[in-house]
């Protein structure tokens, strides 16, 4: 990754961070604190944003999408001049300052645990391929992550048919239905709280499949990430409370 920008951010203490902008063979940029890549917090037209914090300050890289411009660095609010600051005491920065950053931080915060969440339905969707792949190669398991749904597909298509392979025709409905799931995930990680709610309930519904059966480490897993959907849909109707409030605000 070629590096387009450093900083080495000092605390009280003494301890030393890094914060790095680069730019990968293809042509994206990514952002690291101390080599742990940061997760993108918005984006514009013009530039995307990356926000962290370090002993209750708020780091915000604004990294320009134009590769003639450079990117930058402020520390609760205020722009960071050289290759090197230190933090000072948390309390010494502005009202204004603080009630930025701390929107800032909280909306940072809403979206990794909306997208975490939304996550949840990747895992689900490639879980239900494999196991897909896995019933139709004539094996006893499966990821419980999965759909039941598909197991249900396959069983029924495998008996109508008469054959010991699963059908083309079952094989072509599973990988609908998973895809369906993993575009699910994507309206989810893009704040559309609708289609993320409709999954979660397909999923409930799926998970009976395995009460019927009695499949315990099914119905466990299920309940599991179950959970992590209402967490991360939970952080999303918060999130959007709060860009809701920020716009009338605005207005």
């Amino acid at each position: 990754m070629a590096r387009l920008a450093e900083w080495t951010i000092i605390e009280a203490s003494g301890k030393r961070h890094v914060v790095g902008v680069g730019r990968n063979l293809f042509g994206g940029l990514g952002v690291t604190l101390d080599r742990k890549t940061l997760a993108r917090f918005d984006q514009t037209p013009a530039a995307d944003r990356y926000v962290t914090s370090v002993t209750g300050h708020v780091l915000t890289v604004s990294a320009p999408r134009a590769s003639s411009d450079q990117p930058t660095l402020s520390v609760d609010g205020r722009p960071v001049l050289g290759s090197e600051t230190t933090l000072s005491a948390p309390v010494t920065i502005d009202a204004a300052g603080a009630a930025i950053s701390g929107q800032d931080l909280a909306r940072y915060q809403l979206l990794q645990r909306r997208n975490g969440g939304g996550a949840w339905f990747y895992w689900i969707g490639g879980a239900s391929l494999v196991n897909s792949l896995l019933y139709a190669a004539g094996t006893q398991w499966g990821l419980v992550v999965g759909l039941g749904t598909t197991y249900l597909i396959d069983g029924f298509a495998t008996e109508l048919s008469g054959t010991v392979r699963t059908p083309i025709y079952a094989f072509v409905i599973d990988v609908m239905l998973a895809g369906g799931v993993m575009l699910i995930g994507r309206a989810a990680r893009r704040g559309h709280l609708g289609w993320y709610a409709a999954g979660m309930v397909f999923y409930l519904l799926d998970g009976v499949l395995f009460v019927l059966v009695r499949d315990f480490l099914g119905i466990a897993v299920h309940a599991f990430a179950l959970w992590g959907l209402l967490s991360g849909w939970r952080a999303g109707r918060q999130l959007r409370r709060i860009e809701s409030a920020a716009l009338v605000a605005a207005a």
